[in-house]
């Protein structure tokens, strides 16, 4: 079987940050004016800073600016040799100064800090160590852990905070590994939550094999003993604990502190950290900024301002608190975070801030959960409070209207957060209101109680899923014995006040395998972890369509005009539906790539795209003969097809069977699950075992059975060497499932021949259109079928197993990379 085309997560994330871009909100230039930190001009307009994460304000502090003068004076713009040979004076006696304000610690500085991290993790891990990140650690981290996986290094990922989690991966892996790393950061830089360091010390203590690394970037200068962090004031030294921080936010200039216990860490990084040696170090503008700040850090004046950034912090915490907005971040540090839900609300908030002259952060996926999108705004020392007043007011004025403008309630937030509230009652936006009163919903939890003539208009030719086909997938996944092999469906037609139906559509709810779309090499090692644990990585997921249907599964009718509307009105019911059943992901699908108008609506309603693997369709099915399909081919494909198909085709028997027997079904569907444990590339459930002998009593279903002739089969008794499930209307065929004997498909391309005969098949029914399935393009357009990029819009509530397959695909890649480039 072909590789199937893997969405790519980063795809995902730079079409999420282009629709970003296009409403103005990111990747925003400021002018070539004079910065004071405090503002700044963007467009023309003055704006009021509430997004820096220069806390103090130390980057406008003449006694840095007067040490980037004097050292440009003295040492030139660069020291331009590796640490290896030569370390600069300046560089020496700016790591004396941070080692004084970490208390003689040893320290390291680089020239940022996930440079740091890249060159402290491969040094002091090993491959028999493992490493336990946290959700939420921050991306230079899981970066730098990359590279230590390529060693051999074992990684796991547990959820943010999850303690419990954590001890029982301890538990679990102690034996097996030297040391456990926990990574994790001091402050997390999204909700401004911090690192729970007293239960992280019990387990430090109770497990010998138990260290942390800690990133504490945004814990530095506002707090603690020398502004030395959140981190170092709860641990002032421990001999389990790396500590790495940074110079780039509250410090006032560039480049990372390594900050280790003991003599052997810092020997293996200083000697053995990657960048240290073949990258340059800190420049001699920086290192005097640098020394300035850190001559400040060991002073007094260093207390003066964390006080003053602490009476902004608690000032701002205080009219918060007299508000209605959804604060989800810790009153402790600078780093606020206000619930928005979706994306669209998070959009229309950041736009009208930013016309209020306020700047902030719109933090979204992949940093949160798409339905976690909110406002991330920081307190620095430089603001005053009729600044911080006028903005909380904005907020606080601006909230209501946003919600109101896009439909939502600020019960919808506190869902989508899990907050609890007093009342239970779902509230109506007034756009739902308006929506329900213009259209008439049927929905329906089974197709019999859909009028199967009008469905059958709407969707019928769209695939296997007329009405009589919905009926025979209904009859396979209920009362099954295992809980992903049991479905929920759900029927949707929306009707005008006319009762013309302006859209209709199906979903079903069932367990699905979280790496669906995953690299095949990744899905691979999650099937090795299911043996033991058979739903790991999945996750309840409610679907447009099925998972054994392709194709468009909805109706819509553009002509209406307000068929946006209807959508927006199925998008709220089936939302409402996720929440009833407890689905973590809903996922919609297959839609055509080009369609703007549609990708435009649903990544304003906060789905991200998936790209999906290509549909192939072959719609000019006019041929009769063998010539005549290669008339219709190209002159590559008609070469490829006599050497592959028709040279083979006089060694097969072709039979055609509605019923199958109990020995038949068997044998028939072991021949499937041969594909699967040989093609992960679409990684699903096994389907019930007893699909064939229920499929059987559906009229519409036909299998397509190929056994090899006697004098070319010597076995004992001949059996199918390849059966092709097929779902036929009176317009088309759709294949839906293929079963192979695999010892005989190299000898005689089995599954070509297969492929051949669908269409053979669809010839002598007189039928027009093969919906020809999933995958394996490369033959498929052999055979005349044309591919049509897909994409499905997903959410989900939680990424945590998003997360856990995207580091493991992330490794992948970087095998791949190294083993093309050496």
């Amino acid at each position: 079987m072909a590789k199937i085309n893997h969405n790519n997560y980063l795809n995902t994330i730079a079409e999420l940050f282009r629709d970003a871009k296009k409403k103005g909100i990111s990747h925003l230039v400021s002018e070539n004016v004079d910065f004071t930190g405090r503002f700044f001009k963007m467009n023309g307009a003055e704006m009021i800073n509430f997004g820096t994460c220069g806390y103090l304000g130390l980057e406008m502090d003449p006694r840095l600016k007067q040490g980037v003068v004097d050292y440009v004076n003295h040492y030139g713009t660069q020291f331009s040799v590796s640490r290896s040979y030569l370390s600069s004076g300046p560089n020496i006696d700016l790591e004396v100064l941070l080692s004084k304000i970490y208390d003689d610690r040893l320290v390291l500085v680089s020239s940022s800090t996930s440079s740091g991290h890249i060159s402290n993790i491969p040094s002091l891990v090993s491959d028999t160590d493992l490493i336990i990140l946290d959700q939420q650690v921050h991306m230079s981290v899981q970066t730098a852990v990359q590279l230590a996986r390529v060693k051999g290094t074992h990684v796991e990922m547990i959820r943010h905070s999850n303690l419990e989690m954590l001890e029982d991966k301890i538990k679990e892996l102690r034996n097996k590994y030297d040391k456990i790393w926990y990574m994790a950061d001091g402050v997390y830089s999204m909700y401004g939550d911090v690192a729970p360091m007293d239960d992280l010390l019990y387990l430090l203590d109770k497990y010998e094999a138990l260290h942390l690394y800690i990133d504490d970037a945004h814990g530095m200068s506002w707090y603690g003993k020398n502004g030395t962090g959140y981190i170092n004031s709860k641990v002032p030294i421990h001999d389990k604990i790396m500590l790495m921080t940074t110079m780039s936010k509250g410090f006032g200039v560039t480049g990372g502190i390594a900050i280790f216990p003991n003599e052997e860490m810092y020997r293996k990084v200083r000697i053995f950290g990657g960048p240290l040696i073949f990258s340059l170090p800190l420049t001699p503008p920086v290192i005097g900024a640098a020394i300035a700040s850190a001559k400040i850090h060991l002073s007094d004046d260093i207390y003066r301002m964390q006080k003053e950034l602490r009476e902004n912090i608690d000032y701002c915490n205080q009219l918060i608190s007299k508000t209605n907005l959804t604060i989800m971040s810790d009153p402790l540090t600078p780093i606020f975070f206000v619930g928005m839900g979706q994306p669209k609300v998070g959009f229309n908030m950041v736009k009208r801030l930013l016309n209020e002259g306020f700047f902030v952060n719109l933090a979204m996926f992949p940093a949160v959960s798409i339905r976690n999108t909110g406002i991330r705004f920081s307190i620095s020392r430089q603001v005053n409070k009729n600044e911080i007043k006028e903005f909380v007011d904005a907020m606080d004025y601006h909230y209501p209207k946003v919600l109101e403008e896009e439909g939502k309630t600020r019960e919808d937030i506190n869902k989508a957060f899990k907050i609890k509230t007093a009342t239970n009652a779902i509230i109506e936006s007034k756009e739902q209101k308006i929506a329900l009163s213009d259209f008439d919903i049927q929905e329906e939890n089974t197709i019999e109680k859909i009028n199967k003539e009008e469905w059958n208009k709407l969707l019928g030719e769209n695939g296997s899923f007329d009405w009589d086909g919905l009926v025979s997938l209904e009859d396979v996944f209920k009362n099954n014995p295992k809980p992903e092999e049991n479905w929920d469906f759900y029927y949707f037609i929306i009707r005008d006040k006319n009762k013309q139906p302006v859209l209709a559509t199906f979903f079903t709810s069932s367990i699905v395998k979280d790496d669906l779309l995953a690299l095949e090499s990744v899905s691979i090692q999650i099937e090795e972890k299911r043996k033991s644990d058979p739903y790991y990585l999945t996750s309840k997921t409610l679907t447009m369509g099925s998972m054994l249907t392709e194709g468009y599964h909805y109706y819509i009718d553009h002509t209406h005009l307000k068929w946006k509307e209807a959508l927006n009105l199925l998008l709220e019911r089936v939302a409402k539906i996720q929440e009833s059943i407890n689905a973590n992901t809903l996922l919609l699908r297959d839609f055509d790539k080009e369609d703007t108008e549609l990708k435009e609506l649903f990544l304003k309603d906060g789905f991200a795209p998936i790209n999906m693997p290509n549909s192939n369709i072959i719609d000019n099915m006019k041929w009769n003969t063998p010539e005549e399909l290669e008339g219709s081919i190209s002159r590559w494909s008609k070469k490829n097809i006599r050497k592959d198909v028709f040279k083979y085709e006089h060694v097969f028997e072709i039979e055609y069977k509605k019923e199958l027997t109990e020995e038949e079904s068997e044998y028939y569907y072991n021949l499937y699950l041969n594909v699967g444990k040989r093609n992960r590339g679409f990684n699903m459930f096994d389907y019930p075992k007893d699909i064939l002998k229920k499929l059987s009593k559906h009229p519409n279903w036909e299998f397509i059975i190929l056994k090899l002739k006697p004098e070319f089969d010597s076995r004992p008794e001949r059996k199918t060497v390849a059966v092709v499930w097929c779902y036929i209307t009176k317009t088309h065929i759709s294949p839906m499932i293929i079963g192979i004997d695999y010892n005989f498909n190299q000898k005689f391309n089995v599954y070509k021949q297969a492929m051949y005969q669908i269409l053979k098949r669809a010839r002598m029914l007189n039928l027009s259109k093969v919906y020809f399935g999933l995958s394996a393009d490369f033959e498929k357009r052999k055979l005349g079928a044309k591919q049509i990029a897909r994409v499905a819009y997903m959410q989900t509530k939680d990424n945590y197993n998003m997360e856990v397959i995207e580091s493991m695909s992330a490794i992948e890649s970087t095998r791949e990379l190294l083993v093309v480039s050496g």
